[in-house]
């Protein structure tokens, strides 16, 4: 398998966002995200004024299977090569809207490989809106 990713075909993601229907607050979560492009999840709660339980990043997750519901063959294929990037083998359902970001060097953006003080995220280039 390639580690290319699965891009997604914008009409059928959008198509699938309004078949989802996502809550005023699920809603303002995907907007920002396609917004702003790169963000952690302190960044994500403090501009949208989220409480910090549940975490932002497992409601995007649950965002993302109710979105994948409605793109299933897209959002299995997303999620074989979210597994497949991924060092532990597992796979993120967020991965069908953002991924982790690398640096030039290769290693990801988080504390553990001491790159950044949280996880960043970028949102897919074709799902990205802050320009439109």
């Amino acid at each position: 398998m390639s580690n290319l990713r699965p891009i997604t075909p914008i009409d059928e993601f959008e198509e699938a966002c309004k078949k989802a229907n996502l809550n005023n607050k699920e809603q303002m979560i995907i907007d920002h995200i396609r917004y702003v492009g790169v963000f952690t999840q302190p960044s994500l709660t403090k501009d949208l004024k989220l409480d910090s339980k549940p975490p932002v990043l497992s409601l995007l997750c649950e965002i993302c299977r109710k979105i994948g519901k409605h793109m299933p063959e897209h959002f299995t294929n997303v999620t074989n090569w979210s597994k497949e990037i991924n060092e532990h083998n597992v796979k993120w359902d967020g991965d069908l809207v953002c991924s982790l970001v690398w640096n030039k060097d290769g290693e990801r953006l988080s504390p553990e490989n001491g790159t950044s003080l949280y996880h960043t995220f970028a949102v897919h280039k074709e799902l990205f809106q802050g320009l439109d």
